[in-house]
């Protein structure tokens, strides 16, 4: 086509020459000359006028020039063609200098390769040292994207091919606007080099010509066509459609709020590339609303608010990545991911959370100082240092090593949070991981009222067939108790396990110490295993001598327990305690328990109503101290007393040497099958009720004295002090 064209021009000069040996009439002149042009061209070729100007330099002024090559088509409102006039007078035919006003080409984007010549450009002598081109369109009629170009340029004649400085130009297909140098060695194949101070790109156009053309796929970056703007400075493109490769270099690069420097692309088509960024600051509240408009990007976000438990998390300040470099494998290889490497780093980013009942907090990141390495498509982060501090109080910092998908055995880190406040929680603590299976902790743990202590270490499964493993040394969790007017128990919060649910989880704890308020547990088994549906957890502990055991499932909103109490000798005193330390320095004795219950429910309180079981007890040697001040919680003792016209004197107790019950568990009630108190004083039988919701202890039986009287008693008390 090119070549064509050279020919088309020197025609034009040779028309010229003739012009200034022979007299014709102009309307001749044309007609000749479009014959001329056809025969040595074979194109078809139609113009409309012919001028010779004189002034200020010789040329000559084609009106209405057409050229037809089969599909293309050429049209040039006005063609001004300037001779080398030295060369003229020595007689060779040489041009200096054309240009071509408005020029409108309609040309075929890609053509059979059979049918086609090498497509490099062949320049003749003839062709002119210099071409300006003003206004000038291009349409590629058979393009994935049927757009024009439009170009205003300065063309100069090369060894080979064209070199431009363009002054303006717009290629839509691109989506590029630039000023610059380009360099055009072949058309067929396509091969060009674009040099421009500065450059603005349409993001979405650049997008779709890298899908339309097989550089990119069209799930690779869908967001990228939702930026606003996109600049470049020192831009260095190249493409070469044989090798199927597209080179680009820039300086420095805007993508909206975003800015970069150093920046190097190769890509080829199916999608390899490499790339290489020596620094670019990244506005992260722009990144966030970019990845919202497309749909990965709002699942990602909405996955991790919902494993955190959050309504959502908000980024703001700006992300800062150094000496990028990443590649794709090449394309004959299968089922590998990204390669590369960067370095992470922030400036003022502030994560703003919000949390499920709508509260909002705000975390201050300080510091980020991170490697990431990606090996085939899974990262590996070293994070050198992380430093947070909440709005509300208390840092947080840690230093970690990590892959993803998270394998715990390669995992290290080391983390300390000093009075960490995150919402209505507080948190002070120090973990170590070391080395592939064992993580150290110690921590404290605060949520309004209930507060939890624990400090041990657990282990990471050493493989498939084994689960987690938990030592505790000590673990302490108070949680107040709630006084009798509180109503708040009306609120029934229902339960959800689904946390435990849906993964192949097991494990087992082991917790020498745990306090639960004044209840001191020991020697603490724990032992959990879920599935898709249900959890299994069984729990083994020592309440002094009483050996508790319980077998727990748990379904998605469901809580079903078998519990079991069995204990022998047990300090009464001690016992007493865990329910009212004041009231323990009234009894002496040993206990000996044998319960069992069952429960099933969906919240705290349809769990307790549920409850059915049996309960046996036996109490050795019991005895009550100072009956003349005694608690009233222990007022039913003087009651027996009274129904026996007894009348203690001060410091005087009451002795039994058994004293047993036997009694059924019915939800909030204690039904006393029988009862049964036997000593030298007193002996007293009968059965009853106590309600554990008001502490309504009922009883009715006899009682018999020392001197051998039987008389009936009934009890009917509330036991509070």
């Amino acid at each position: 086509m090119m070549h064509k064209k050279g020919l088309l021009i020197g025609g034009i000069i040779a028309i010229v020459l003739m012009v200034g040996s022979m007299v014709l009439v102009r309307v001749h002149f044309v007609e000749a000359a479009q014959k001329l042009l056809s025969d040595m061209t074979n194109m078809g070729v139609v113009m409309e006028d012919i001028e010779l100007h004189y002034s200020p330099l010789p040329s000559l002024r084609v009106t209405n020039l057409r050229v037809q090559s089969g599909m293309d088509t050429v049209r040039i409102p006005q063609l001004e063609i300037f001779p080398d006039i030295p060369s003229l007078l020595s007689g060779e035919i040489k041009l200096r200098h054309v240009v071509l006003q408005e020029p409108d080409v309609n040309a075929l984007a890609h053509r059979d390769g059979g049918k086609s010549s090498s497509g490099t450009l062949e320049i003749p002598a003839i062709f002119p040292d210099k071409i300006d081109v003003v206004s000038g369109r291009l349409q590629l009629t058979n393009s994935y994207q049927a757009k024009p170009l439009t170009v205003s340029a300065s063309v100069e004649k090369e060894s080979s091919g064209f070199a431009f400085n363009v002054r303006s130009a717009s290629i839509a297909e691109l989506g590029f606007k630039f000023s610059g140098r380009l360099d055009m060695a072949s058309t067929s194949p396509l091969k060009l080099n674009l040099q421009a101070t500065e450059c603005s790109i349409d993001p979405a156009s650049f997008l779709g010509f890298l899908t339309g053309f097989g550089y990119m796929s069209n799930s690779t970056i869908p967001e990228l066509a939702e930026a606003g703007r996109f600049e470049t400075t020192d831009l260095d493109f190249s493409v070469d459609s044989a090798a199927g490769t597209m080179n680009i270099k820039a300086g420095g690069l805007i993508l909206d709020s975003t800015s970069g420097k150093g920046l190097s692309l190769q890509m080829g088509q199916g999608g390899t590339f490499q790339v290489t960024l020596d620094e670019a600051q990244v506005d992260a509240g722009e990144l966030y609303a970019m990845a919202q408009k497309s749909e990965r990007g709002r699942n990602a976000t909405r996955s991790l608010c919902e494993s955190a438990k959050l309504k959502s998390i908000k980024p703001k300040g700006t992300l800062i990545f150094k000496s990028l470099a990443l590649h794709t494998p090449p394309s004959s290889v299968a089922n590998k991911g990204l390669s590369g490497k960067m370095t992470v780093s922030a400036k003022d980013l502030v994560l703003v959370l919000e949390s499920l009942d709508g509260k909002k907090q705000e975390l201050s990141i300080s510091e980020i100082d991170a490697d990431v390495e990606l090996k085939d498509g899974k990262p590996v982060v070293s994070v050198r240092s992380f430093n947070v501090a909440s709005a509300t109080g208390g840092t947080f910092n840690a230093q970690a090593s990590l892959t993803f998908p998270v394998d715990m055995k390669q995992v290290r880190f080391k983390a300390e949070a000093s009075d960490f406040s995150l919402f209505d929680y507080i948190i002070t603590c120090e973990a170590e991981k070391k080395n592939p299976l064992r993580t150290v902790f110690d921590t404290q743990f605060s949520h309004k009222e209930i507060q939890i202590s624990a400090s041990g270490y657990f282990n990471t499964p050493q493989n498939q067939l084994t689960g987690y493993e938990a030592q505790i040394k000590s673990l302490s969790i108070r949680i107040p108790q709630k006084d009798d007017g509180d109503n708040t128990s009306d609120v029934k919060e229902k339960f959800n396990f689904e946390a435990l649910l849906g993964r192949d989880i097991s494990g087992k704890a082991a917790i020498r110490r745990f306090y639960y308020n004044d209840w001191p547990f020991s020697d603490v088994a724990i032992f959990v295993h879920s599935g898709n549906e249900r959890a299994l957890l069984k729990a083994s502990g020592k309440l002094f001598h009483l050996n508790l055991n319980a077998d727990v499932v748990l379904a998605q909103d469901q809580l079903a327990a078998q519990c079991n109490v069995k204990g022998r000798g047990t300090s009464l005193p001690s016992l007493i305690a865990c329910f009212a330390k004041d009231l323990s320095i009234s009894l002496r004795g040993k206990i000996y328990l044998n319960a069992n219950m069952f429960m099933q429910g969906g919240d705290a309180d349809e769990l307790v109503q549920s409850v059915r079981g049996e309960a046996s007890a036996k109490i050795d040697g019991l005895q009550i101290f100072n009956l003349a001040n005694l608690d009233p919680r222990l007022g039913f003792f003087i009651d027996l007393l009274d129904a026996v016209s007894f009348n203690p004197e001060g410091g005087e107790g009451l002795n039994f040497t058994t004293a047993r019950m036997s009694a059924a568990l019915s939800g909030r009630k204690l039904l006393i099958n029988s009862f049964n108190l036997s000593g030298r004083q007193l002996q007293a039988w009968g059965g009853g009720a106590y309600s554990i919701a008001d502490k309504h202890l009922q009883l009715e039986g006899k009682v018999r004295s020392v001197l051998g009287t039987v008389n009936s008693f009934n009890v009917d008390r509330k036991l509070k002090s």
